[in-house]
């Protein structure tokens, strides 16, 4: 059985995206000129994203239990008012975007360090950030699709420059395997969340 009076608006906020983790901290954080610190900040971000959209689910599974419905119940009221505070605390989707433009650049030229250690270094590194910034895409496409719409993301540019990555290096079992893995399951997660990507469009013009 529900209390049919939810918990305070506070007590969902501070579960999921605490005060202490600001919007300005979390767009300052991803767009860091240290890898470690835009990795650190996405991973925290993701987990705060993952549980606000567990939490959704379970306040939709109240508000049915409760028989709700249309109506303009408590519950209901509770989670619109949820949405539109997480959408305040969250950064830009235009930020997490240009994050997944230059990780996607970073893992294309890392393998051009000179020394041997550096390169593979560069590698794990670069490919931790594209998996962290996929997922981050993912999340929001989930989480605020109405955020997404806004900002008219371009899903086919995703796939595409994901299959000119694969294309263009030369497959090993290093590594990053699992990183490019979970990568791919990301973009696939999202696409089954968008609406914006035509199924129908032929390679050469889901850039176009």
């Amino acid at each position: 059985m529900y209390l049919p009076t939810p918990p305070p608006l506070p007590a969902f906020l501070e579960n999921t995206f605490p005060s202490v983790n600001t919007k300005a901290h979390f767009s300052r954080g991803i767009l860091s000129a240290s890898p470690l610190v835009q990795h650190c900040t996405a991973l925290a971000l993701a987990k705060c994203l993952s549980k606000y959209w567990e939490l959704l689910k379970i306040i939709r599974k109240v508000e049915i239990d409760l028989e709700e419905g249309e109506t303009n119940g408590q519950w209901k009221k509770r989670r619109n008012e949820l949405e539109l505070e997480a959408r305040r605390r969250v950064p830009d989707f235009q930020v997490i975007i240009a994050f997944s433009q230059k990780a996607g650049e970073d893992v294309q030229v890392a393998p051009g360090d000179a020394d041997a250690t550096a390169r593979s270094s560069g590698k794990v590194r670069m490919a931790m950030l594209a998996e962290s910034s996929s997922r981050l895409l993912w999340l929001y496409h989930l989480c605020f699709p109405s955020l997404v719409a806004e900002a008219r993301f371009d899903v086919g540019k995703l796939l595409q420059n994901l299959f000119d990555h694969e294309l263009g290096a030369k497959h090993t079992a290093g590594s990053t395997s699992g990183l490019d893995t979970l990568r791919r399951l990301h973009v696939l997660r999202l696409l089954r969340e968008s609406d914006q990507f035509l199924w129908s469009s032929k390679s050469g013009e889901l850039c176009s």
